[in-house]
């Protein structure tokens, strides 16, 4: 049912038209039709809230490790990368998918600050990677920090930070945690190989392998004055696999 507004204007419906008042000008549209969802669409469209769900979860996991030191973004873009990681799994139907049954390698490699890119200042690569014993075995090659990093202005120290953590998604629980972490300087000095294994994880967990450098400055009064903020954090993803 339609109706005269007291500025003359028809607001309501007739039949299948919409009558409505736009910033003084009257508008007229179709009512829009239903929409049938197959149960593929719906299939898909729980998966993809699964997925935003599964992301909140990885996020707050990795809060002690994110600092809230992300883009206003980071969210978004985390759960339709992993969402497109799941669907790279042909082989169980829709709605059968988890990160504990499937691979997620997709994921390897996503940045959690897009100001701020981890590849852009670590110029090597780092490696992780999970053997047949549960343990999640982080590799750097030999590097020269002063060719093989690049350093803001004025720090001319960072941390690089590497962690993983392996927790169950159904019903959000930490199973267990560890990290290392490198000293940094802007030097033209040879760092040699680096190799850190983790702790062994339990079977059946979500495991997850990040990095993050962290630059800062010191003097004789505040002993390490960190530059990493939401605007600058470089952090990135290096693994995401089920033990």
């Amino acid at each position: 049912m339609a109706r005269v507004t007291k500025n003359n204007f028809l607001s309501g419906t007739i039949n299948n038209l919409v009558f409505r008042n736009l910033n003084g000008v009257q508008v007229v549209q179709s009512k829009a039709s239903k929409v049938r969802q197959t149960q593929k669409t719906k299939a898909s469209g729980n998966e993809f809230r699964a997925c935003s769900t599964w992301a909140k979860l990885l996020r707050q996991n990795l809060s002690s490790f994110l600092l809230h030191q992300t883009d206003s973004y980071m969210y978004r873009r985390l759960t339709g990368e992993l969402y497109n990681a799941l669907l790279s799994n042909t082989n169980l139907n829709k709605g059968e998918r988890t990160p504990t049954n499937c691979s997620t390698a997709g994921l390897n490699g996503f940045e959690f600050n897009s100001h701020s890119l981890f590849k852009d200042y670590f110029l090597v690569e780092v490696q992780a990677g999970l053997n047949a014993q549960r343990q999640v075995v982080f590799n750097i090659p030999e590097m020269n920090c002063k060719q093989d990093m690049l350093f803001p202005k004025r720090y001319n120290n960072a941390e690089l930070l590497l962690y993983c953590i392996a927790f169950l998604p159904e019903n959000n629980t930490t199973v267990t945690e560890a990290y290392t972490m490198i000293e940094l300087n802007n030097t033209a000095a040879v760092i040699p190989p680096f190799s850190w294994t983790s702790p062994v994880f339990p079977e059946g967990c979500w495991v997850i392998a990040v990095a993050k450098l962290m630059y800062y400055t010191s003097d004789k009064f505040i002993n390490k004055n960190y530059l990493n903020s939401k605007v600058f954090n470089p952090a990135t993803l290096l693994l995401s696999a089920h033990s």
